[in-house]
């Protein structure tokens, strides 16, 4: 029966094919896919036609082997002998198939052999070890290609000495320590993938391979010198191996040359650059490198060391508490300002500069970010980095402007010495169109953190004339960062200064500034935008509400509820309604007339931050304030229930806070939701909030939300 089949289907395909080609290809999975379940007299008959084919076959070729399908050495050879054209093979082992003989390979005739990869033909079981093939020299010879990223259990890879054709070679789970087989292979090889392995003793075997491009050894470090002898040799290397860090820490000791010291830093910052930031920047600065590098700033050193530590030292604070505060505890502070002294130059300051910058960053409020803006300004940085402001180098400028504005965030001390020490008149100017865009973005930021909450300083500034300038940064023609920045010192200027909220509306920022929350504008320009917003409305005595609103501003920030922005943006632009609608009936009712009612309370879900779910009650909170329109639609959509469930125990207090000033304003003076506040369950949880240990806030919100429920008479 099976000689019957492999005849009839064998004549039929011959006599239907379209081409040659087609024989070729046919003969090849016949043979390969039939031959071994087939009885002699089937083979015999399918021989005659592949025979007639055989000059015809692919150059390769896809082998399944494994102790099922009755595959043996036998099988491969024969088939190889018919196929001269073969010069690649796959061989697809099954799970369990190590038993497979796969010495054909060694066999004479397989001399033209060019590619040999051996893959899995099913999942692995996690048992299964497939057998490395072996091969003379003779076959050997003609490899170049040979790929075993499934066979595991390698012990060896001496099989590659005679390879002297070897191109590529992938053995993640070779178990080896010597590399030195590979020599036979260093005029050709370009390849080599050893993943996951930790027991390589030495790259300089490798050295020879000076065609070497792509190399790939994971999970192991290597010694500083012979990573840059291979790195010398192989110049073309692409991605170099990993350099044991606690070994080139110790470089960094005093009495090295300079040059090495440089070396070893610029390894230190390409480990950085090309691995996961904070986890190199912790494993480094655990390895004892932040002393010394805070060592080699001295004057001791020379400059171009102490450059490229200062770079260091600023590449390893970038975001990094822990370490900002243990650079500043080892004294690196006074020497990176010294840095940026007049007898520095020009690439040592800067270094410095930016060091400093990355030191100082921080949020408002934190107390290590006050510490550390208040010991960079002690150390004399902020007469420095002003002089930086007259350098005759742009790039100076840029690093200079961020100092200070950094030194300025939220520090009243240091807003009033860096304007005393003569930096807004020359920040100003850097606003001009001589200056890089990137300059006048670093000059307006500068400008903002100087003007918040500083009334001195907004006077000050705006008395230079820069109102005007900073509306036009907020034009078609600037970037992204210019109008982040100018819209940000607009908005500073602005905060409690009637003069200049005046100035501010005079010259048409505002239809500009709500133009940029627009969809063309990316969220990072919306966001400062939002907050601006809120600045320009916030203590504003209604002076500048009235115009925002009639810019537009109302459906561009409702559409900025909805789920294509950020949370961010969600949240910024949920507060800016707020803003726009306290104490604004009219605002009150066009806000909810735009749409905005569903998308805060969607914004009320649990699957919502902290921050968005606080922003949203927030704004639904004002906009029910003492309107029965709004108090009505809002229940409608059913958010008191969904309010009751913010004052479980898992909600934080600021959001159980603007919680409950929301449900009081729903229910007052309006009996209905004042039922509806009962009815869901709202006096059990204010009693328990009444009696918890949260803030006099918190219990100051639930004793209003239960007095107005129990003058509404929703319950007794």
């Amino acid at each position: 029966m099976q000689t019957r089949l492999a005849a009839k289907f064998a004549a039929e395909q011959t006599a239907t094919a379209a081409s040659a080609s087609a024989h070729a290809v046919l003969c090849q999975d016949l043979w390969l896919v039939l031959w071994p379940s087939l009885d002699a007299r089937a083979k015999r008959a399918l021989r005659c036609v592949c025979s007639a084919m055989r000059s015809q076959v692919d150059r390769s070729v896809e082998v399944v082997a494994s102790p099922t399908n009755g595959f043996d050495a036998a099988d491969l050879t024969a088939a190889l002998v018919r196929w001269p054209r073969v010069v690649d093979i796959t061989l697809f082992v099954g799970v369990g198939s190590a038993a497979v003989t796969l010495q054909p390979l060694a066999m004479a005739t397989l001399t033209r052999l060019a590619s040999l990869t051996v893959r899995e033909a099913a999942e692995p079981d996690g048992q299964a070890a497939w057998p490395m093939p072996t091969f003379s020299s003779t076959v050997s010879a003609t490899l170049q290609v040979i790929d075993f990223s499934f066979c595991v259990g390698l012990n060896s890879i001496d099989t590659v000495r005679s390879c002297a054709q070897l191109r590529v070679l992938w053995m993640p789970y070779v178990s080896v320590s010597d590399l030195s087989p590979l020599g036979a292979c260093s005029e050709t090889l370009e390849e080599l993938w050893m993943a996951d392995y930790e027991q390589i003793d030495s790259l300089l075997p490798l050295t020879a391979c000076t065609r070497l491009a792509k190399l790939d050894i994971r999970d192991c470090c290597f010694e500083l010198d012979e990573v840059e002898e291979l790195q010398q040799a192989c110049p073309q290397l692409v991605d170099p191996p990993s350099v044991e860090l606690e070994g080139l820490v110790h470089e960094l000791q005093p009495g090295l040359p300079p040059w090495r010291h440089e070396v070893v830093i610029g390894a230190l910052l390409e480990i950085i650059e090309t691995g996961d930031e904070e986890e190199e920047q912790t494993a480094i600065a655990a390895a004892g490198a932040i002393p010394l590098l805070v060592q080699l700033l001295g004057r001791d050193s020379p400059e171009d060391v102490r450059e490229a530590a200062a770079n260091a030292v600023g590449n390893l604070a970038v975001d990094h508490d822990g370490n900002k505060a243990a650079i500043a505890a080892a004294g690196a502070i006074p020497p990176l300002v010294q840095l940026l002294g007049r007898e520095s130059p020009a690439g040592v300051q800067m270094a410095a500069a930016g060091a400093l910058i990355n030191l100082s960053s921080g949020r408002e409020g934190d107390i290590a970010h006050e510490q550390s803006q208040t010991s960079i300004a002690a150390a004399g940085a902020i007469p420095a980095l002003v002089h930086l402001l007259d350098s005759e180098l742009s790039e100076m400028h840029r690093f200079a402007a961020n100092g200070l504005h950094n030194l300025a965030h939220y520090h009243a001390a240091n807003q009033t010495a860096i304007a005393a020490a003569g930096a807004i008149p020359i920040l100003v100017q850097l606003l001009g169109t001589h200056s890089s865009k990137d300059v006048q973005a670093g000059a307006a930021n500068a400008l903002a953190c100087l003007a918040i909450d500083h009334a001195a300083n907004q006077s000050t500034i705006s008395a230079t004339g820069v109102i005007p300038r900073l509306v036009q940064l907020l034009g078609p023609d600037s970037t992204a960062d210019m109008h982040r920045a100018a819209a940000d010192a607009l908005s500073a200027l602005a905060i409690d200064h009637a003069a200049n909220q005046a100035t501010i509306s005079a010259t048409g920022a505002i239809p500009r500034m709500v133009k940029l929350l627009g969809p063309d504008s990316p969220a990072g320009v919306q966001h400062t935008a939002a907050r601006s917003l809120i600045r320009l409305t916030c203590r504003d005595g209604g002076h500048l509400t009235a115009a925002i609103a009639a810019a537009g501003v109302i459906p561009l920030l409702v559409r900025l509820l909805g789920p294509d922005s950020p949370a961010d943006v969600q949240e910024i632009a949920a507060e800016a309604l707020g803003n726009l609608a306290n104490d604004h009936a009219e605002n009150q009712t066009a806000i909810a007339d735009a749409g905005a009612i569903p998308h805060l309370i969607q914004l009320l879900s649990p699957a919502e931050s902290a921050a968005l779910q606080k922003a949203a009650a927030g704004a639904l909170s004002i906009m029910a304030c003492d309107h029965w329109h709004n108090q009505t639609a809002i229940a409608a959509e059913g958010t008191i229930l969904i309010l009751v469930r913010l004052l479980g125990p898992n909600a934080s207090a600021y959001v159980q806070k603007q919680a409950l000033r929301a449900m009081y304003n729903l229910a007052v003076n309006h009996a209905q939701n004042a039922a509806a506040v009962v009815t869901a369950g709202a006096i059990p949880a204010l009693v328990q909030l009444l009696e918890s240990d949260l803030s006099a806030d918190v219990h100051e919100a639930a004793a209003d939300a239960l007095h107005i429920l129990g003058h509404a008479g929703a319950y007794e």
